[in-house]
């Protein structure tokens, strides 16, 4: 939905609830797009860090799509791929990654090297490598992954945004901040542009900024960086509630 795309979570998840109940009950729960309804509010609950309730939806998702339209369909990929990543979310490495080797084995076989998916599933594979401090395994993909995100997307992509960030966060986690900061000050600067300074992805982006300019000790300037995070948050919650603050 227009508001999920726009990070409005509480706002889309009424919506895709309501869109479930009417698929299940015209359409039936085989449907695939009942299955899809089924599989986007699981990934509502995802983007809201609510992992115990996205899981078991996740599950029924990939269930249905594996017997409805079989293991090598996009849409049973995509599935599988989306289980993985409540597990890295929350730490469970060991279990999203023999997950995410299997996705990307199943998209460069039945989708290319360099289609969309194919690529989001080199990334997800580099961001468990980093998550696990495997810092050597994670940056070369990352290298590529950003690379054909350049190529096939575009710079502007919010994927490709993406990858700029990830990159940046796998040299600030090895102390490499020159290399992290001039990334981070564009990746903020893409943001800002393409997605609003409201976005959730963008206001993290000053607080990335804002750390890496701290552990350099840079304090005047991730002082001034965080406090424009904060502010930017409450105007999101302005925004949603003028009462609340």
């Amino acid at each position: 939905t227009t508001y999920h795309a726009q990070g409005r979570y509480s706002e889309a998840e009424p919506m895709e609830v309501k869109a479930l109940a009417l698929r299940q009950q015209v359409l039936g729960e085989k449907h695939p797009d009942t299955i899809w309804s089924l599989g986007n509010l699981a990934t509502t609950y995802y983007a809201q860090g609510r992992y115990s309730e996205a899981e078991p939806i996740q599950v029924k998702a990939l269930a249905l799509r594996q017997q409805v339209i079989g293991e090598k369909h996009p849409e049973t990929i995509r599935s599988l791929g989306d289980l993985a990543a409540p597990y890295h979310a929350q730490g469970r490495y060991s279990e999203a990654e023999p997950i995410q080797v299997k996705v990307l084995a199943l998209r460069q076989q039945v989708l290319s090297e360099k289609h969309p998916e194919t690529i989001r599933s080199l990334g997800d594979l580099a961001a468990t490598y980093r998550a696990q401090g495997r810092y050597s395994e994670a940056e070369p993909i990352q290298v590529k992954v950003l690379a054909l995100r350049q190529q096939v997307l575009g710079e502007k992509h919010p994927d490709t945004i993406q990858s700029l960030g990830d990159l940046a966060a796998t040299y600030r986690a090895q102390g490499r901040y020159s290399e992290a900061e001039p990334i981070q000050v564009k990746v903020l600067a893409l943001r800002q542009q393409v997605l609003g300074e409201k976005h959730p992805d963008t206001i993290q982006s000053l607080g990335n900024l804002a750390t890496t300019y701290d552990a350099q000790g840079r304090y005047s300037e991730a002082e001034t960086m965080q406090a424009q995070a904060s502010e930017l948050q409450k105007q999101v919650l302005r925004d949603k509630d003028p009462d609340a603050l």
